[in-house]
């Protein structure tokens, strides 16, 4: 029972990232304000290194998320960081 949860769970999820690369190339690199980013698709976003966005993420430059290991930027605390 479990196991199939985990495979539809799979399933989902790369559907849900199969949708997300599609919204991407049709909007190409805009920042999209009610998107969740990851710290890497920030960096790349915004020109720079993960490890950049990472830095300013701990400061407080940019606002995120953590979600397990990991932060989570919505696109809308990307805006707001490059209008300052």
């Amino acid at each position: 029972m479990i196991w199939t949860a985990v495979i539809k769970g799979s399933a989902l999820m790369t559907f849900v990232q199969g949708a997300m690369a599609l919204v991407d190339k049709v909007f190409g690199e805009e920042i999209l304000p009610h998107r969740i980013y990851s710290s890497g698709e920030a960096a790349q976003l915004l020109g720079m290194e993960r490890l950049q966005v990472l830095e300013m993420v701990r400061a407080g430059t940019i606002k995120a998320k953590k979600v397990g290991d990991n932060y989570r930027i919505l696109g809308s605390n990307l805006v707001e960081y490059m209008n300052r």
